[in-house]
């Protein structure tokens, strides 16, 4: 797809960083800072509660690491940490009826991908410019309301307002399949039914408003044909809850002192 296809907090004063120490040592100031940019929500003390996590499970992993007598120096800092877990890590492959019964489950997860002809009006704005990408939603959502007094305006106002070169030929993407787009514009369209989609979609380029002009669904497919799909997925999600344990027992075990380490899925954090 053509170029058509949060807010960062602002870096706080020193004052409002708490000092965090694992075991004793303590975290640099510099690095919670730094760390402070890869965790983006308009609620601070989650951010700091976040990044601060983060740094105490990578203490946590380097002193393990160490201690078994893995290199964790300069640039071999993860392929050290990648060689603690792989060695005191441990979890159960899945079996044969392990992989056919998530597959009886979750029949839905696996049919080939929609084939769909698609329209689109692309409102763009820049990842990080929240005024802009506020407006162009806006903007977005006003279209939407147009066309469904009118579907016929679709060209007219792809013309006018998109900032595709699609706009030229009415907004139309031609046939889209899997791996034609980017990723998180592709996930919302397949899951949108034929016709004007009542919302918009937001990409890394802006909103889009989408039209499925056509939709032809995917067609189950047979467990032998999935099968390394199954077993790579469950692989996979058995590796994650054992490390996921094995960095709970630490943390359990850890003196910890600044920040609160919670264990959920959207708060663990390992690098």
């Amino acid at each position: 797809m053509s170029s058509c296809g949060t807010s960062t907090p602002t870096t706080p004063s020193k004052e409002a960083l708490p000092v965090i120490r694992v075991n004793g040592v303590t975290i640099e100031e510099t690095d919670l800072a730094n760390e402070l940019q890869y965790h983006a929500n308009s609620n601070f003390d989650l951010v700091v509660q976040q990044a601060g996590q983060t740094l105490v499970i990578r203490q946590l992993l380097i002193e393990q690491a160490q201690k078994h007598g893995f290199d964790v120096t300069g640039d071999n800092e993860e392929a050290g940490v990648q060689q603690l877990l792989e060695t005191q890590v441990s979890y159960d492959d899945p079996k044969e009826e392990d992989c056919k019964r998530y597959f009886d489950n979750n029949r839905e997860k696996f049919t080939t991908m929609p084939l769909m002809e698609v329209d689109h009006i692309l409102l763009a704005a820049a990842k990080d410019d929240i005024d802009g990408r506020d407006d162009a939603k806006t903007d977005a959502l006003d279209i939407i309301s147009r066309l469904q007094k009118d579907p016929s305006l679709f060209a007219e106002l792809a013309k006018h307002h998109s900032a595709c070169p699609s706009k030229d030929t009415g907004g139309s993407l031609g046939q889209i399949s899997n791996g034609q787009t980017v990723p998180e514009f592709e996930k919302q369209l397949m899951l949108l039914p034929q016709g004007l989609a009542p919302k918009p979609i937001e990409s890394r380029y802006g909103f889009h408003v989408v039209n499925i002009a056509r939709k032809i669904d995917g067609k189950p497919l047979e467990y032998e044909m999935v099968y390394d799909k199954v077993r790579g997925y469950l692989v996979h999600r058995a590796s994650h809850l054992a490390i996921q344990a094995y960095i709970h027992g630490l943390v359990e075990m850890a003196d910890v002192e600044g920040v609160e380490v919670k264990f959920t899925d959207e708060n663990i954090y390992v690098q």
